[in-house]
C-alpha cells in the first residue's frame, strides 16, 4: 500500500533558526482566525492564547482546567472541542486556552492533529510532511 500525497511545509525562519510552523485555521460556530502554529510533537494538545479564544467567542473559563507542564513550568489552561484546518482538512480537536500562555507562537499538539496525519518532520531538508490517514485508521 502506497502512502497518500504529503501535504509539505518548509520550515519558517524565525530569529535565524528554522522551525515546523504551519499556517491553521481555527474554527468554532461561523467564526474563523487564521493563525500559524508550531508543530510540536512533545506536546499533548495544542495551546493557544486566551485572546484567540475571545475573538472566536469562546467562553474557554467553562472548559476543564487543567496545569500542563512545559518547558517554561506549569500554567493554568482549559480544554475546549474546536475545529483546526490545515489546508482545508477539518479536524475536531481537544485544545487548550490559557491567559498566562505567552511565547511567540501557538502549539500544534499530538491531540486530534497526529490521530488524523502522520507526521515527518525532516530537519536536514528543513520540511515537515503531513500524510493524512485513511478514515478508517482514525476513526
Amino acid at each position: 500500500m502506497s502512502l497518500p500525497l504529503p501535504l509539505i511545509f518548509d520550515y519558517e525562519e524565525i530569529a535565524g533558526k528554522f522551525y515546523p510552523v504551519i499556517p491553521i485555521e481555527l474554527k468554532v460556530n461561523e467564526k474563523r482566525f487564521l493563525t500559524r502554529a508550531y508543530v510540536d510533537s512533545g506536546a499533548t494538545f495544542s495551546i493557544f492564547n486566551a485572546e484567540i479564544a475571545d475573538y472566536l467567542g469562546l467562553d474557554y473559563r467553562k472548559g476543564d482546567k487543567i496545569y500542563p507542564a512545559g518547558i517554561g513550568g506549569h500554567i493554568c489552561a482549559y480544554i475546549k472541542d474546536i475545529f483546526i484546518s490545515i489546508h482545508n482538512i477539518e479536524i475536531c480537536c481537544e485544545v487548550l486556552f490559557s491567559d498566562e500562555f505567552t511565547v511567540k507562537f501557538n502549539l500544534l499538539g499530538r491531540a486530534g492533529i497526529f490521530d488524523r496525519f502522520r507526521v515527518c518532520f525532516d530537519d536536514s531538508e528543513k520540511k515537515l510532511y503531513l500524510y493524512e490517514k485513511a478514515y478508517s485508521d482514525f476513526r
